[in-house]
């Protein structure tokens, strides 16, 4: 048996040539970066001209032409070092992030200027011009990326290795999010049988062995591994065909694995070495997302008050029954609670519902979601309750009070612990507290084919879970929430 580990013959790996497309596309690049910084720096001028007209009055001296240029200068710096001018593939949750990022050091490298160099500039106008700054410019951005990738300026061809399911994933991600500037020109896969099949509408174009013919014919910029299964051998098999002959080369990782968001690599002496850590096992995190649930909650509570009022009067109006709907839920550690909710059935909906499950067809529905699409007990008022999402909005109390939180596993009734997750699974899941919204409800809600998925995407929540995702959640539930996509 030959034991010797697998090698890299590194003089068959075919070099990237500079070739008269090469010199368009670095044109192409740098007039795009011309305009992003140009836009930026506009933005952030005007924004700041903003601030001191409203500041004139407490801080008359202003600032003269020269230091607004300084000010820009450590703007671009800031961006720059945060990648913002290199139009990665990535979604505007990234971006948003890393405008937030460069905007801090902005400020923070500002405010080392002031007192390093004993300068008199407004602290405050400095501030309330990032303010402006920043949503000003993530608007520009996404607008401006849109615009860029709709007439083909801003495209990267994207070739996919595996047109298995976690490719065609992939491909439908790409497709779902214009933001990241991608277009994949199609697959590769290893069994040629496969070849000019299609997979999400795009073609499988030949086997891994044709990559170099494919790369040049479709001027492919970047690789993705699609094969989480794939072995050693096979994965550097792959990084000898492509490395060296595309800007970037992605694995997509096995979905069952335990590395997450928070993995870093470590280089021990010269061994590389993965390290990931649980979030939310953390004392001090557990305490800012507490301080975040109730901060968050008292201000949805302040918002959506007037709201809470109107659908109140409109159930009680309409049927004269209760206004609150209280449903037994499984809470943290897995201990039994009740959350609100607006009541969107007729007052006997219980009974109703047991006639109902007398039909085998109709039980087997209920039993996938524990609700129904097209649910005859749900009342006029409670259809648009639901669509809207309206109906938990009295969940803000369960947050109040401490047994939910804004964002978390999705709330789960008993049956749902006996029939798919089982104890160990659930205890897993429900170390933390449920949240009103969570990853399941922006990744599809109802929409979600297959119950699996949804454990799966909880407890994808509970090992990358960061005070940003959070954020980034609670964003798209408002976008899913306009679009009422997903809910009944």
């Amino acid at each position: 048996m030959n034991n010797e580990p697998a090698v890299r013959h590194v003089h068959e790996i075919p070099l990237y040539t500079v070739s008269p497309s090469a010199f368009i596309e670095m044109a192409r690049c740098l007039v795009l970066q011309a305009v992003q910084v140009s836009l930026d720096m506009a933005i952030y001028w005007a924004s700041l001209e903003i601030a001191l007209y409203f500041w004139a009055s407490s801080y008359s001296g202003g600032f003269d032409y020269e230091q607004k240029i300084f000010f820009c200068f450590i703007l671009f710096i800031s961006m720059a070092f945060r990648g913002l001018y290199q139009f990665r593939t990535w979604l505007f949750w990234d971006e948003m992030r890393e405008v937030l990022n460069a905007s801090i050091a902005m400020f923070l490298l500002l405010v080392a200027s002031i007192f390093v160099m004993k300068l008199h500039f407004s602290r405050m106008a400095i501030c309330a011009g990032l303010v402006l700054f920043v949503p000003t410019c993530l608007a520009a951005r996404y607008l401006f990326r849109r615009a860029a990738f709709a007439i083909g300026l801003l495209e990267t061809p994207v070739l996919i290795i595996g047109c298995g399911k976690t490719g065609e994933i992939y491909s439908k991600k790409v497709k779902a999010h214009p933001f990241m500037g991608c277009k994949v020109v199609g697959f590769l896969d290893d069994n040629p049988a496969k070849t000019g099949c299609t997979v999400d509408g795009i073609p499988v174009l030949g086997v891994i062995e044709d990559f170099q013919s494919i790369r040049q014919k479709f001027h492919v910029e970047e690789v993705v591994v699609a094969i989480p299964s794939a072995n050693r051998d096979f994965r550097v098999r792959i990084l000898d065909l492509v490395e060296m002959s595309v800007k970037r080369v992605s694995f997509v990782p096995d979905m069952y694995m335990l590395t997450t968001f928070s993995a870093t690599i470590r280089d021990i002496d010269g061994l590389p070495m993965i390290s990931s850590s649980q979030g939310l096992l953390n004392p001090f995190n557990r305490l800012i997302k507490s301080v975040m649930d109730y901060v968050g909650g008292l201000l949805a509570l302040i918002v959506f008050f007037p709201v809470i009022l109107y659908v109140a009067w409109k159930i009680k109006r309409d049927d004269g029954g209760t206004v609150l709907f209280k449903h037994n839920r499984v809470g943290r550690d897995l201990l039994p609670m009740k959350i609100y909710k607006f009541r969107t059935m007729i007052p006997d909906a219980e009974k109703k519902l047991q006639e109902m499950l007398k039909d085998e067809k109709i039980k087997k529905e209920y039993e996938i979601a524990f609700k129904f699409k097209n649910d005859p007990r749900i009342t006029k008022a409670g259809q648009f309750l639901r669509k809207c999402s309206l109906d938990e909005i009295p969940q803000i109390f369960n947050v109040l009070k401490g047994q939910m939180s804004l964002v978390g596993p999705r709330p789960i009734v008993q049956k749902e612990v006996e029939l798919y997750y089982g104890k160990e699974v659930a205890r897993q899941i429900f170390r933390v507290k449920p949240g009103m919204t969570g990853i399941w409800q922006v990744s599809g809600r109802n929409d979600v084919e297959d119950y699996q998925q949804r454990i799966e995407l909880d407890l994808y929540y509970i090992r990358n879970w960061s005070l940003w995702l959070d954020v980034v959640i609670i964003l798209r539930t408002v976008q899913i929430l306009l679009n009422a996509r997903g809910a009944y």
